[in-house]
């Protein structure tokens, strides 16, 4: 029997899956609950009367039909299928197939894991139509109609049978723009990875320039002139070179690579290509060359690229030709981060809810911020909307289409925070993995990246934080090449970093590098006019609210008389429960948690604890925050500003810890 609720630890999944069950069943659906193009697919799904039930495979191509469309995409297929193997042995995973669809949404051909799971249904059956009049809403049929890549994740599925799924498609065109074929990877939804789109668009992308690359040889064959002509085509650099080590063609973009004029390039030695290491080094090491990482030392600019080399033969009388193929890396990083979905902000200003002064001033403070790329610190408890804020700010700014790269400085161990926020180049240390790895602040670049919990970075890397604030370029870890990058900075604490300053765990020159701005949240205790505002909103966002509940001013007056030490997280959390618990369609007072009429504020805390000794009296008000904060001692010890040990010995004590 399908669960809705299978996948609880993912927000973002389970959003879709509640999405997904309010609109197949009740034909409704909450505004901005899942993409445009994902809903509008969903609408043409129940307008054609599909079975999102649906239990069997669709119909298969015949063999004879399948054979010719086989046939008609021999080049296209040959070109693909070492990608494909690639990205299997690159993501690892089973149950992951990568496919190749033709133009009328046909599998043609797919590559496997080694481990297929096979449950309710099987995306890899050659001849199986992605087109979704025919299995619903999923990436491949997307792309067909947008012609752009997709990601399809578990419930953005229409047809439930589908729904345990993630996939990634994108488009594959010809030289003349054309859309001929479709790749594809599916995999199951526990392997989902926030770089696999990238990867998916990036493979697409060398299929295209592998293919235009072979219909280039042949134009070659046929007329130089017309050879030039379409290499010019090609966005990659591209040199023709002899067997006597002699460039024979090169294309503008080639060219601009190096800094000259393209006749400057024409009949010259291959070492006037000025790269470390030397082509002529590279050349000796074997004859097809794939995804080899140069740099271009060019007379205007410097950049890192792959090479790819390729060797064809002519006649009998032609020497052999080496073909020469620069990828700028900088295009490929780009394009995956613009796509991938983990590295964007989802809220503005007006997802900030409220009408107290205390909260508008902090919201205008937050509009000049963004206005002005100021660097800021955005203070405030646990719970307040410090990240809300920081994604407004940098949605609000001229960086709004650039990634924004969320950072939690305090959960992520001592000793892998520099890689983490640096990147390592390949065999930097013991583990790492081929290629290297970028850092966020390279993630981020021409973006925002947001610091949260600042006060828990260690001191050592505070300094290498200030250098890099200071510089405004990083080196990888095992690297020596600086990296330029253009990045706004956010920071975000639950502490005063001043107190920190002063007691030497943080430094005095980080702190006033980073804090141009420094922004003040309000707990929400300091403005309880925003209760019923929140709580209303919460109600008809539909995200919480599936029943359509009400709730009477007896429930919200009680939920206003408590102060919430976690804030509007908490209060998020009690609504939530609310709703759940009850099985009316109007939440009253006997809705509300005993614990929130019991402790209502701080003054009838006292009068509810009524005279026993203050140890006691302390520690009953420690359980009822770290019930606020469903456990977390961290969370708790820190609003208390006690230690861990004093909490436990004060809760055991009384036989309260459970």
């Amino acid at each position: 029997m399908y669960d809705p609720f299978y996948n609880l630890e993912n927000p973002e999944i389970l959003r879709y899956e509640y999405a997904w069950v309010n609109y197949v069943k009740y034909e409704k659906i909450t505004e901005e609950a899942v993409r445009t193009e994902i809903l509008e697919s969903w609408k043409r799904c129940k307008a054609s009367c599909m079975d999102y039930m649906m239990k069997e495979c669709p119909k298969l191509l015949d063999y004879s039909e399948l054979s010719k469309r086989v046939e008609k995409n021999t080049t296209l297929l040959d070109t693909a299928l070492p990608f494909m193997q690639t990205l299997i042995e690159i993501v690892n995973e089973p149950g992951l197939s990568v496919q190749i669809v033709d133009k009328d949404g046909f599998l043609l051909n797919y590559v496997s894991s080694k481990k297929i799971i096979q449950e309710n249904y099987n995306m890899s059956k050659i001849g199986q139509n992605f087109k979704e009049s025919i299995i619903g809403t999923n990436s491949c049929g997307l792309v067909l109609i947008h012609k752009t890549p997709f990601e399809v994740v578990g419930s953005e599925h229409y047809c439930q049978i589908l729904q345990n799924d993630a996939c990634y498609s994108s488009p594959i065109f010809d030289s003349r723009g054309e859309l001929i074929a479709v790749l594809n990877m599916n995999m199951r939804i526990h392997g989902l990875n926030k770089h696999t789109l990238g990867m998916i668009v990036a493979a697409a992308k060398a299929i295209e320039n592998e293919i235009q690359l072979k219909e280039i040889h042949t134009q070659i064959v046929k007329n130089s002139e017309e050879q030039q002509e379409i290499l010019e085509t090609v966005t990659d650099g591209v040199v023709y070179v002899n067997d006597d080590g002699n460039i024979t063609q090169a294309n503008q973009e080639m060219a601009h690579l190096l800094g000259i004029k393209k006749e400057e390039i024409i009949g010259k030695d291959i070492n006037i290509l000025n790269t470390v290491p030397k082509i002529s080094t590279i050349m000796e090491l074997s004859e097809d060359i794939k995804r080899h990482v140069v740099r271009i030392g060019g007379r205007v600019k410097n950049y890192n690229c792959f090479l790819n080399v390729k060797y064809f033969s002519g006649n009998e009388t032609e020497k052999r030709i080496r073909v020469l193929v620069f990828t700028k890396m900088e295009e490929i990083q780009e394009l995956a981060t613009q796509i991938n979905m983990t590295n964007r902000a989802y809220f503005t200003f007006k997802d900030i809810i409220g009408k107290s002064k205390i909260l508008r001033d902090s919201v205008s403070l937050g509009q000049k911020v963004a206005s002005h790329n100021y660097r800021v610190i955005i203070e405030g408890e646990s719970g307040t909307g410090k990240e809300m804020f920081a994604q407004a700010i940098h949605n609000n700014s001229l960086r709004a289409n650039g990634p924004f790269v969320a950072v939690d400085c305090g959960a992520i161990p001592r000793e892998l925070l520099e890689s983490e926020l640096f990147g390592y180049e390949e065999g930097a240390f013991t583990g790492s993995r081929k290629g290297g790895q970028r850092g966020k602040f390279e993630i981020a670049n021409r973006g925002t990246i947001f610091l949260d919990e600042i006060g828990n970075m260690p001191i050592d890397m505070q300094a290498k934080l200030l250098r890099v604030l200071q510089e405004k370029y990083i080196t990888r870890i095992g690297g020596y090449k600086p990296i330029p990058i253009d990045v706004q900075v956010i920071a975000a604490t639950n502490s005063d970093l001043s107190k920190e300053v002063e007691k030497g765990s943080f430094r005095e020159d980080l702190f006033y590098r980073l804090s141009v701005i420094h922004l003040k949240l309000p707990p929400l205790r300091e403005r309880k006019e925003d209760i019923p505002i929140l709580i209303y909103q919460f109600l008809d966002s539909g995200k919480l609210n599936l029943r359509n509940v009400k709730i009477d001013d007896g429930a919200i007056k009680a939920l206003m008389s408590y102060d919430w030490p976690g804030n509007v997280r908490q209060l998020h959390n009690i609504i939530e429960r609310m709703i759940l618990m009850s099985d009316k369609d109007e939440l009253g007072i006997e809705a509300v948690p005993i614990e929130i009429l019991e402790h209502k504020s701080s003054e009838k805390n006292l009068i509810s604890i009524g005279i026993e000794p203050l140890e006691k009296a302390t520690a009953k008000y420690i359980k009822i925050v770290l019930d606020s904060y469903d456990g977390n001692i961290k969370k708790a010890s820190e609003t208390l500003k006690i230690s861990r040990t004093t909490l436990y010995r004060i809760l055991n004590k009384y036989n309260l810890l459970s």
